[in-house]
């Protein structure tokens, strides 16, 4: 993964971080992926794209800072079913001093819909203080050369 997509923009591109099969148990009594199940695709997604950008969470760890999520949205375009296989895909779309936002996507591969779409804001806080803290330049790096871009509020 990680394979820089076609970008018309200069936004950073999309990234695919991972995928998966919707297993029975993610449906509902309609046969479709219940919605809450997209939070855990998105959720996974943020941390394959962490995984991706070689800037996990123990790595963030060592450097004295972590990540809460602060908001997370998801708007829904259409239904996977069981079976179906999901291709996750994330960007950084926003970098501020002390906080990021992803953009996410859920795609279905055989057809390459959009199922859904929305975003996750988290802030860095210090390891100790829990206190808000400024993302690592070493991060930003990471997450711009994975991307082909970052967009800063800086």
């Amino acid at each position: 993964m990680g394979t820089h997509e076609t970008n018309d923009s200069d936004d950073p591109s999309f990234q695919p971080v991972f995928e998966n099969r919707v297993r029975f148990a993610e449906t509902d009594q309609q046969g479709i992926v219940f919605y809450g199940e997209y939070f855990t695709f998105q959720d996974e997604a943020v941390s394959a794209y962490l995984r991706a950008v070689d800037y996990g969470y123990d790595r963030m760890v060592e450097d004295g800072w972590q990540i809460h999520v602060v908001n997370t949205e998801l708007n829904y375009r259409t239904g996977a079913e069981f079976e179906d296989v999901v291709v996750n895909e994330l960007r950084v779309s926003d970098v501020g001093s002390a906080s990021l936002e992803y953009e996410y996507r859920a795609k279905r591969k055989r057809d390459d819909e959009i199922l859904a779409e929305g975003t996750v804001t988290q802030v860095a806080v210090d390891l100790e203080t829990e206190e808000p803290t400024r993302i690592p330049d070493e991060f930003r790096d990471a997450v711009a050369s994975f991307q082909g871009g970052l967009e800063t509020a800086e």
